[in-house]
């Protein structure tokens, strides 16, 4: 995980640590050799609205080697895409094969909020950011 310092309120399961930034941006970091299945997508689900109160809050995804994603897993993100308390969505890659599976499942499974896809932390975090705050913002995060 990167910027683990930078965590102001963590959450660490076996298979992920799930943390709030000082910035206000959600972090959540699948551990190595995790496989993201349904029943784990449900449990961080209700962590992550716990952790949020169920306010639209801004987070990046980044995943440890050897993580994946089982296709049960990939149609019930967008299945409960409306449950889940993300105003936008950064996905953090580490190499050209996570690049090209999170691109895939963007261009397959649109999702409704903004998403994208980054190989450097600073410019996930720089984009986040880009969504600021207003009365009439969708995404007031307030």
């Amino acid at each position: 995980m990167q910027n683990k310092q930078d965590l102001i309120k963590t959450i660490e399961l076996e298979e992920a640590i799930l943390g709030l930034r000082h910035d206000g941006i959600y972090h959540v970091y699948y551990k190595a050799n995790t496989i993201i299945d349904v029943p784990l997508q449900e449990k961080l689900r209700v962590l992550l609205k716990e952790m949020t109160q169920n306010k639209k809050s801004l987070f990046l995804f980044e995943a440890g080697d050897y993580c994946s994603v089982t296709k049960e897993a990939r149609d019930n993100a967008i299945k409960t895409e409306n449950d889940f308390p993300s105003s936008a969505t950064v996905v953090l890659v580490q190499n050209l094969a996570y690049k090209m599976i999170a691109d895939f499942y963007y261009k397959i499974n649109k999702p409704k909020q903004p998403y994208k896809v980054v190989r450097r932390f600073d410019d996930g975090i720089k984009w986040l950011l880009s969504f600021t705050v207003t009365e009439n913002s969708p995404f007031n995060l307030k």
